[in-house]
């Protein structure tokens, strides 16, 4: 059986048809908080995968298109409907001309003859005119470029601006091939007459397509205009700036979107107080940051992409993906496992507390508890935490001094049975990550990441399809975990590979995972449910990015290694942090990262280091954190 999950939506390769039919609606929830979306200037960033090109793909006239002729599909009605409610398209089809342009690596090269700028302003204003001429034929069904001949642009140009004034599709194809193959006998004669490159002064091919009037062999072209420029991070710094200046300093009357990876950022951008409480420029969206704390909504979106995705597969189409996951153990497997599990915790607890009658009514009621083999461990666990603390009290209390029943009500919390359960299943080697939702809590608000793990998920169903018309069974929770953990682990070994500093990287998060773990599973289970983070002060978080003052020297190494993980969404720094009247940045390890370390999966749990604390993380990994208990 084909995996459909191991299809790349974004690329090429999918057709537009298949791509629409791939999409997932809930992704145009993040721009319900904007305004006008097709009116302004928006910023689209993510770490790699997180769904910047699959978003503007969806807003070209093909699939456009394809989406308003969609409303009788239930699968793909949602994103018809989403589409209509954000004005993309209507009852006549769409409402937007998007113009894709895409930079590659290229525009990098010619830096270094370029200095001015005006060979790169020069090939954009080209490769802007070339996207439109494709976009409106794309959108009228016709040929490119056989019917360039059929559009007509007429506009009214500044002086010693070269687009023409009025000209056809095919005259303006003849001009921008002009610019395409000067730059290109400029790369081949590279270091010669390198004074004499100057190209063009302004951006004008962005007041071209804002302005111009447009048409096709229909006539006039009346939908709103919209220029999308992808992959932001194949530009030189130097070239990212004066793009973002050229943009943000525009007056154009058309919607501007930009995409481009985090990594292309530096790390002053990306730890910028600004930017970690997204008040930098309303016009971003930062995608895992948009996602993070709303995990139902993200589970939802997500969830359609996996059913659409399942449905592509031979012999899938009519199943429901997630009905294939067991979200409970397999009784008859585990409940035997979870009773022996309450009796040993129970005998534990009567040689802890040496029959002490303090604990009494809490040992009692544990062994009334009623339910389930796995709710009755947990009483037991739960319990167990709760007698830890009150041990672990400096004062220690009398011991007549009994604790009632509405004693350990009051003490109870669902974070401390959330420990309980947790500490429970690693007790005991029981599953951990298993379930709908937890399959999309591991992704880490990333759409690749996600797709990646819920692949290797369904090709573990779809083995057990034995037929066309056979049900397949149930993926147990155990197995469920164990294709995740094996996930987890291919992307942990991956990871020097896959991102700059990654050695160093990984021994950063090697150390970040032990000592996250060592804090977690402390008896008294004190940061429940669990340790996930670690923090720095916002004055270390100002030296740390401070490249001119007297300590910048000592943690260059370390501020990379924390910008290219915030770059890879490895680590997600939050500064939303108070305590003791301080404030802290917050930098919570990826989700795939907590299950390589049996961490739980939520957020709030962390504790302060200093920058020489991780530095020593950086050098030595696992080893710092060893030394540094022996010297406590």
């Amino acid at each position: 059986m084909r995996n459909p999950f191991r299809l790349r939506a974004a690329q090429r390769a999918v057709n537009d048809d298949q791509f629409v039919k791939l999409f997932g609606a809930g992704a145009l929830e993040l721009i319900d908080e904007l305004e006008d979306p097709w009116g302004g200037l928006v910023f689209l960033r993510s770490a790699p995968g997180g769904g910047k090109t699959s978003f503007l793909r969806l807003l070209t006239p093909r699939p456009l298109k394809i989406a308003s002729m969609l409303q009788d599909d239930s699968y793909s009605r949602p994103t018809y409907d989403a589409l209509k409610s954000h004005g993309a398209i209507d009852d006549n089809g769409p409402c937007l001309l998007g113009v894709m342009a895409t930079f590659t690596p290229e525009y990098r090269e010619m830096e270094d003859i370029d200095r001015g700028g005006g060979l790169f302003r020069s090939l954009l204003n080209a490769r802007i005119v070339i996207a439109t001429l494709r976009a409106i034929l794309e959108g009228s069904d016709r040929s490119y470029p056989e019917d360039l001949e059929t559009i007509t642009a007429e506009w009214n140009p500044d002086l010693n601006v070269t687009i023409p004034a009025k000209a056809t599709g095919l005259e303006l194809y003849g001009w921008a091939a002009e610019i395409e193959r000067n730059f290109y006998d400029r790369l081949d004669d590279f270091g010669d007459d390198e004074e004499n490159v100057i190209g063009h002064t302004k951006l004008d091919a962005l007041t071209w397509f804002s302005t111009a009037k447009l048409s096709d062999a229909q006539g006039p072209i009346k939908a709103r205009r919209l220029l999308l420029l992808d992959d932001l991070q194949y530009l030189s710094s130097k070239q990212r700036k004066s793009l973002t200046d050229l943009l943000t300093t525009a007056r154009a009357d058309c919607g501007i979107w930009v995409a481009e990876r985090m990594e292309a950022l530096n790390h002053q951008e990306i730890l910028s107080e600004g930017v970690l409480r997204g008040r930098d420029f309303n016009g971003v969206i930062q995608l895992e940051n948009r996602w993070a704390g709303r995990l139902k909504s993200y589970t939802k979106f997500v969830s359609q992409i996996a059913e659409l995705r399942a449905r592509q597969a031979d012999n899938f189409d009519g199943r429901d993906f997630f009905a294939s996951l067991a979200e409970v153990d397999d009784a008859a497997n585990w409940d035997s496992r979870f009773i022996e599990a309450a009796k040993s915790i129970h005998a534990e607890l009567l040689e802890t507390t040496k029959s002490n009658p303090r604990y009494g009514d809490w040992l009692s009621s544990a062994g009334n508890e009623t339910g389930s083999a796995l709710e009755k461990a947990l009483r037991w666990r739960s319990t167990k935490i709760l007698i830890e603390r009150d041990l672990a009290k400096k004062q220690s209390s009398f011991g007549f001094d009994i604790l009632s029943d509405e004693e350990y009500a009051a003490k109870d919390s669902s974070g401390m049975r959330k420990a309980a359960a947790h500490f429970l299943r690693v007790e005991n080697k029981a599953p951990l990550y298993f379930g709908k939702e937890m399959l999309a809590a591991v992704s880490s608000s990333n759409v690749d990441q996600y797709v990646e793990v819920a692949g290797d998920i369904f090709e573990e169903i779809s083995a057990k399809i034995s037929g066309p018309r056979a049900t397949p069974t149930s993926l147990s929770t155990d197995d469920q975990h164990r294709i995740i953990k094996e996930a987890a682990k291919k992307r942990w070994e991956a990871m020097p590979r896959r991102l700059p500093h990654g050695y160093d990287a990984r021994r950063l998060l090697e150390a970040a995972g032990v000592f996250c773990r060592s804090q977690t599973f402390r008896p008294t289970a004190p940061y429940a449910p669990g340790v996930t983070g670690f923090a720095i002060s916002m004055e270390d978080r100002r030296r740390l990015i401070d490249d001119k003052g007297p300590e910048s020297g000592n943690y260059q190494k370390l501020r990379d290694v924390l910008t290219s993980l915030v770059a890879h969404n490895l680590l997600t720094p939050r500064l939303d942090h108070k305590n003791k009247n301080r404030e802290y940045l917050v930098f919570y390890m990826n989700r795939l990262v907590c299950v390589h370390f049996d961490l739980p999966l939520g957020y709030g749990g962390w504790r302060e280091k200093s920058l020489k604390d991780l530095s020593l993380w950086t050098e030595k990994g696992r080893q710092a954190v060893k030394e540094a208990r022996r010297v406590e």
